[in-house]
C-alpha cells in the first residue's frame, strides 16, 4: 500500500537499476531495441525465470548482441491468442483475453497500430508496428542513430495517441501521433520531435492514450476518485490508530461499518464498475 517500505523485487549489481517492468504471459513476444539500432525478438518463455534475489542473466548471452552493443530499451507485441495456460485456469478470462489479443493482432494486420521512436537528440520516428513483428533470430534493424545519439524509448501507439517527450532539463513537449510523418523505412533517424538547447537530452516518452466517455461516467469518475483518496486515508487512519489526512487537511472520522469492503464496493457507490474506474 501507499506508504509502505516495500519489498525487494530484484537484485541489482553496482551502478543498475530496474528502468521497465511488464506483465506478460509466458507465450508474449518481447522486442528488445539495442543501442547500435538493431532489434532482436523472444518469447518470455525463453527469458530465464528467476526470484526476488536473484540479479538475472546477461542479455549477451540470450541475444547475439555485439561487442559495445547493449539493450537500450524493450516492448512487448501483443499477446498470442492461444494464451494455453490461462486457459486452465479460467476459461472464461482466456476467452476475454484471447479476445482482446486477437483484436490487437488484427489492428497490427490492418496497419492500425504503430511504433514510435524516440532519440536523446529530440528525434523521433512512426512505423508501423507490422514491421516489427517477424524477426529473425540475428535481428534486424529497427533505426540508424547518428554520431553521439541514442535510443531513449519505443512505444507502441495508434493515430488517437498523443507524445510527450521530457527532457534532462525539466522541459516537455506534447503532440499528437498524427504530426509525426508515417515512415517505412527502418534505416531513417526520424524527424525533430523537440528542440534541445545546449547539452540538455531527452530523457523520457510516455504516449498518452484518449478515452471517449459521456459526461456522466466522466462525472462519476472524478467523484471516485476522490472518495478513493479518502478511503485509502481512512484505511490507513483505522490501521495505525492515528486522523486521516487528505490533501493536507484532517480528514472526518468515520465508522469502520461505513467504509467500502474493497475497491469494487467504493466504484460501485458512483455508478462505476470497478473495470471502468481502473480502466480511466
Amino acid at each position: 500500500r501507499r506508504g509502505g517500505k516495500g519489498r525487494s523485487s530484484m537484485a541489482v549489481r553496482d551502478e543498475d537499476f530496474v528502468s521497465q517492468i511488464f506483465v506478460l504471459n509466458s507465450h508474449a513476444a518481447v522486442l528488445f531495441f539495442s543501442t547500435a539500432g538493431q532489434v532482436y525478438k523472444l518469447k518470455v518463455w525463453q527469458l530465464p525465470a528467476g526470484t526476488p534475489q536473484s540479479r538475472g542473466k546477461a542479455m549477451v548471452n540470450l541475444l547475439p548482441l555485439k561487442e559495445g552493443e547493449v539493450i537500450a530499451t524493450l516492448m512487448p507485441l501483443p499477446d498470442d491468442p492461444d494464451m494455453p495456460e490461462i486457459a486452465e485456469v479460467d476459461e472464461a478470462a482466456a476467452d476475454e483475453a484471447a479476445e482482446e489479443a486477437a483484436e490487437a493482432l488484427d489492428a497490427i494486420a490492418d496497419g492500425d497500430a504503430y511504433v514510435m521512436f524516440a532519440t536523446a537528440k529530440g528525434n523521433v520516428r512512426r512505423n508501423r508496428l507490422a514491421d516489427f513483428v517477424n524477426v529473425m533470430s540475428n535481428g534486424k534493424i529497427a533505426i540508424r542513430l547518428g554520431e553521439g545519439d541514442r535510443l531513449v524509448g519505443v512505444l507502441p501507439c495508434n493515430g488517437g495517441d498523443d507524445v510527450v517527450l521530457a527532457s534532462r532539463a525539466g522541459k516537455a513537449i506534447r503532440f499528437p501521433v498524427g504530426a509525426v510523418r508515417l515512415f517505412k523505412s527502418r534505416t531513417s533517424d526520424g524527424v525533430r520531435g523537440i528542440s534541445l538547447a545546449g547539452s540538455d537530452e531527452v530523457v523520457s516518452m510516455s504516449i498518452i492514450r484518449h478515452r471517449e466517455v459521456d459526461v456522466d461516467t466522466r462525472d462519476n469518475y472524478l467523484r471516485f476518485a476522490n472518495a478513493k483518496r479518502r478511503w485509502l486515508a481512512q484505511l490507513k487512519a483505522l490501521e495505525t490508530g492515528t486522523s486521516a489526512v487528505v490533501d493536507g487537511e484532517e480528514a472526518a472520522p468515520v465508522e469502520t461499518g461505513d467504509l467500502p469492503g474493497d475497491e469494487a464496493e467504493l466504484a460501485a457507490r458512483y455508478g462505476l464498475d470497478l473495470e471502468t474506474a481502473q480502466r480511466l
